[in-house]
């Protein structure tokens, strides 16, 4: 009975120093903390045939609309505009340009 006492004793004291640890390595910058998902700011659609970001998602209109055909990408990345491609941020939003550009 003692025996299974300080096993849980130690599992216990185990997983507090391990989420003492992560935390401090958090803090530190060596670990990234976690963060709430941010709901989308940016939306990239087809428009008059061209990809186009529009913000906020749902716009009726763009904000930027871009010299990429959506006809020349591939017919995974068309469907997906169709649907509405969400980004987070502006980063992404360049990040996906890219792609589609390359």
């Amino acid at each position: 009975m003692r025996t299974n006492i300080k096993i849980i004793l130690c599992v216990i004291l185990i997983a507090l120093a391990a989420a003492s640890l992560i935390t401090v390595l958090a803090d530190l910058g060596v670990l990234p903390a976690v963060q709430a998902a941010a709901a989308p700011e940016y939306e990239l659609r087809s428009w008059g045939g061209c990809v186009a970001v529009f913000s906020p998602p749902g716009a009726d209109t763009p904000g930027t609309v871009t010299d990429i055909h959506v006809r020349d990408l591939p017919m995974a990345d068309r469907l997906a505009l169709a649907g509405g491609v969400r980004a987070a941020d502006y980063d992404q939003v360049i990040r996906l340009l890219e792609d589609y550009g390359a």
